[in-house]
């Protein structure tokens, strides 16, 4: 009699099942979910990770997007792309189990760097897909917590340039005063007062990746610089 293949919730169940997996593209259906749906899985010794957001400049993609489309997602899996706040609720929120995330940077010198924390979850979208985070380690430094009240990301909505929840009324960078950290910066993010990360910022390319406040940063690694990539990694592990 044929067997039916059972639907893995995420990478880290893919990598769980068959230690031996590649690195892809894979169908998975998380606990909790209607329906399945693509993602690409980074298949590794500590396990299956599943890419949320990869920003590089390979395929020139604006991530300067509305709600809707941080909403749904948008970009190629295997490339370039934001994989969607519906889906990452999805796979932060499901049953039993508790959500890691791997935040991998990297500079135009050559230079890597990750920041993990070992929880990562978010609201639904009535929440405003809320963040919540975990304990840090790494060697980027925690920019997600910021240098104080006013750049700490932890516990902020997610806010686009049509849709703001940031808490700028006004807020002031330099000499320049705005209303929306979305719309100053460039990209759909969990912005504050407005924070010092921001991945879904504007890429800028090696020839002009100094001094812009538009851009992909993470602050406490490089000061002032445009990343030449950053990726968004998650894996699930039980409670």
């Amino acid at each position: 009699m044929a067997t039916c293949a059972i639907a893995t919730y995420d990478c880290s169940d893919e990598w769980k099942r068959n230690p031996k997996s590649t690195s892809g593209v894979y169908t998975i259906k998380p606990n909790g979910a209607k329906a399945s749906f693509q993602v690409f899985c980074e298949m590794n010794a500590d396990g299956g990770w599943t890419l949320i957001q990869n920003h590089d400049g390979q395929d020139g993609l604006s991530f300067d997007r509305a709600w809707a489309d941080y909403k749904q997602g948008f970009g190629n899996i295997s490339s370039e792309h934001w994989l969607g706040l519906n889906k990452i609720y999805l796979l932060t929120n499901q049953p039993g189990r508790i959500a890691k995330l791997r935040v991998s940077l990297g500079d135009f010198a050559g230079s890597e760097a990750f920041a993990q924390y070992s929880s990562f979850r978010i609201g639904c979208e009535s929440q405003f897909y809320q963040l919540s985070l975990g304990k840090y380690s790494g060697n980027a430094g925690d920019a997600f917590r910021g240098r104080d009240k006013d750049t700490n990301e932890d516990g902020s909505f997610f806010s686009t340039m049509n849709k703001d929840n940031d808490k700028c009324n006004p807020c002031l960078n330099g000499d320049i005063m705005f209303n929306s950290c979305s719309v100053r910066f460039n990209g759909g993010w969990w912005f504050n007062r407005c924070g010092i990360a921001n991945l879904n910022g504007q890429w800028r390319n090696q020839n002009d990746y100094i001094g812009w406040a538009s851009a992909v940063y993470w602050e406490t690694w490089k000061i002032n610089e445009s990343l030449k990539f950053s990726k968004m990694y998650l894996n699930t592990v039980r409670e």
